[in-house]
Order: C-alpha cells, then sequence, then structure tokens
C-alpha cells in the first residue's frame, strides 16, 4: 500500500511539473522580452526628448523636453539628465550673450536647464553659475577694450 501510494504521489509531482516548467519558463522569458521592449521603448524616448532639444528654434520644445526626460529618467539617471541640462544651459547662455539683450547669466539661471541642474547637480550648477558670471564679464571687458 505504502508503494501505491508513493507511485501515486510520484506520479503527481511528475504531471505538477510538467505543468509547472513550461508556465514557469514562458514567465521568465515574457519578463525578459518586456524588459527588452521596456528598453527599446525607453530609447526611443531619449532619441524623440534629443531630437526636441536640438531644436534651436524653440526653447519652449527645449524646456519641455528637459521636463519630461528629468520626470522619466532623472531619479535613475541623474548624471546624464544634469550633462544633458547643462548643455542646454551652456547653449541658452551663449544665445543669450550673442543676442545682446538683458543679462545673459540671469535669464540663463532662471531656465529649465539651470533649474533642473541645479535640482539635479547643486555644486555644479553653482559652478556653472560662476563660471557663466565671469564668462559673461570677461567678453564685456573684450568688448570694452576693443571700443577703446
Amino acid at each position: 500500500m505504502n508503494e501505491k501510494v508513493l507511485a501515486n504521489l510520484w506520479d503527481l509531482i511528475n504531471k505538477l511539473a510538467l505543468v509547472a516548467i513550461p508556465v514557469v519558463l514562458g514567465w521568465f522569458l515574457n519578463s525578459g522580452s518586456q524588459r527588452i521592449a521596456d528598453s527599446l521603448q525607453n530609447r526611443q524616448f531619449i532619441q524623440s526628448m534629443i531630437d526636441q532639444l536640438s531644436d534651436l528654434r524653440s526653447r519652449t520644445r527645449q524646456d519641455i523636453a528637459l521636463i519630461l526626460l528629468n520626470e522619466e529618467l532623472g531619479r535613475e539617471q541623474p548624471r546624464m539628465v544634469a550633462r544633458i541640462a547643462e548643455v542646454v544651459y551652456d547653449d541658452n547662455l551663449e544665445r543669450v550673450r550673442k543676442s545682446k539683450t538683458g543679462d545673459p547669466v540671469s535669464e540663463a539661471q532662471g531656465s529649465t536647464a539651470y533649474e533642473i541642474l541645479a535640482e539635479l547637480d547643486p555644486p555644479r550648477a553653482k559652478q556653472i553659475s560662476q563660471d557663466s558670471q565671469q564668462r559673461v564679464l570677461a567678453s564685456l571687458l573684450d568688448q570694452v577694450n576693443d571700443g577703446q
């Protein structure tokens, strides 16, 4: 009788294993393919944001792209997002400086790029602010000296 019970138990375990193994394997494969799909979607999102950030015709588009990029990736990859914000900040500062309207440092520091940079990397934002002020002052001195 014990042998019959053991045989039935063994048969039940085999049947459960035959069902469980494909289910578990399917779950793992589905999970892996979902991670790949998420990664591809993430890359497409980043590429789209880079396209928007590269559009120099619209500062609003750049700001929106930076905000979305920060919301989507700022917690996971703060250094990358901060670096992108720094590049956009530098570009904005240079455009304002070349347009010769207003105070370029104040205007750039009020930008979305600077705000995101200050949020993600405050020491770097402070350093960039100081460097920007020095560059603008040097540029103004050059203009004054060229005028004499």
